[in-house]
């Protein structure tokens, strides 16, 4: 195991084998950060790195305002109508996973605890399932575990190099 930093946050870790010339980076929003230019103002191009990381978000706000829209349904009574949207939160959580694991593989910032978390979020899904239509709280506590794992440098600075 060799020992490298993050050559965005400056964050050590280990890697199996270390690859001169090649960047490391210890999560996906570190990878994402770094592939975003950003000029003297604070201003930045939207490019493909940021629009993956939107979409994941895009989605997971549908997730929650499924749920919502499901729960106030249920409130009116129209029991047949919020199982739909239960369904819609469903599909919109398993989205947002199958997003999260396109960014780690885009990014080619994942680690083996990497897979670790979005196995363990797949298991979650697979025990939220178990009673239909799934349950959606379980489903997007889940997912902001999975979102705050593979984000976690969008909170850290960036080190003093360039």
């Amino acid at each position: 195991m060799a020992r490298v930093s993050c050559h965005y946050c400056g964050l050590p870790f280990n890697v199996r084998r270390e690859e001169s010339g090649r960047d490391y980076f210890c999560c996906t929003g570190c990878a994402m950060l770094s592939r975003v230019p950003i000029d003297e103002k604070g201003q930045f191009p939207v490019n493909a790195h940021l629009v993956s990381a939107l979409v994941a978000g895009f989605l997971f706000f549908n997730e929650l305002l499924f749920w919502l829209v499901a729960v106030l349904l249920v409130r009116e009574g129209r029991m047949a109508l919020a199982v739909r949207f239960f369904w819609l939160s469903g599909g919109a959580a398993f989205a947002v996973w199958s997003s999260l694991v396109f960014l780690h593989l885009k990014e080619r910032a994942g680690r083996a605890m990497d897979l670790v978390f979005m196995t363990l979020g797949l298991v979650v899904f697979g025990l939220a399932s178990r009673r239909l239509p799934p349950l959606p709280l379980e489903l997007a506590v889940a997912n902001v575990v999975l979102i705050a794992w593979s984000f976690r440098g969008l909170f850290r600075k960036r080190a003093g190099r360039q």
